[in-house]
C-alpha cells in the first residue's frame, strides 16, 4: 500500500478554508436567542425554534418551530419582528439599551415588543401608547448607542 504525504502549504490551506467557512457560518447573529417569532401570534407563548427551520433576514438568523411559521415570516417579516430590533421596549422608552428577552413579551396592536425582564409586560400594559410613543421618539437616538454586551 502507497503512503501519500500532505505537504505542509496543502494542510495549511485546508485548515484555512475550514476556518474560514466556520466563521462565515457564525457571521450572522441568531435573532431572539432561537426563538420563534411567529409563535407569539399564532401560538401566543415563546416557542424555542428548530435549527432544521431557519432564515437568515436582515444580518441575523431567525428560528421558527415549524415550516409553515417559516413561511409565514418569509411572507412578511416586517410583521413578525420584535420592534426596536431586539432591545427592550420598556429600556428605549427611558432611553437606555438594554437586551430584550424573548421570555418576557407583549403583542400589542399586532406588534411584538420584548422586554428585559418579567416587569416590563406589566408596564407596557398599564399604559401601552405612551410607552410606544416614549420609546419611538427615543429609538433614533437609542439605536446609535453601543451594544452594552459587547463594551
Amino acid at each position: 500500500m502507497k503512503r501519500f504525504r500532505i505537504s505542509p502549504i496543502l494542510a495549511g490551506c485546508v485548515g484555512l478554508l475550514a476556518l474560514l467557512s466556520s466563521t462565515l457560518v457564525q457571521a450572522a447573529e441568531i435573532a431572539l436567542k432561537g426563538y420563534d417569532p411567529v409563535a407569539y401570534f399564532t401560538d401566543h407563548r415563546a416557542t424555542p425554534g428548530n435549527e432544521q427551520y431557519q432564515y437568515e433576514w436582515d444580518g441575523s438568523l431567525y428560528r421558527f418551530a415549524s415550516a409553515r411559521h417559516l413561511e409565514m415570516f418569509k411572507a412578511d417579516p416586517e410583521h413578525y419582528l420584535p420592534q426596536y430590533k431586539n432591545w427592550c421596549a420598556a429600556s428605549v422608552a427611558k432611553g437606555v439599551k438594554v437586551y430584550g428577552d424573548p421570555e418576557h413579551w407583549l403583542v400589542v396592536d399586532d406588534r411584538l415588543y420584548l422586554f428585559g425582564g418579567p416587569a416590563g409586560p406589566d408596564l407596557m400594559k398599564a399604559d401601552p401608547a405612551a410607552m410606544k410613543s416614549k420609546a419611538d421618539t427615543n429609538w433614533p437616538a437609542v439605536s446609535q448607542l453601543p451594544d452594552p454586551s459587547r463594551q
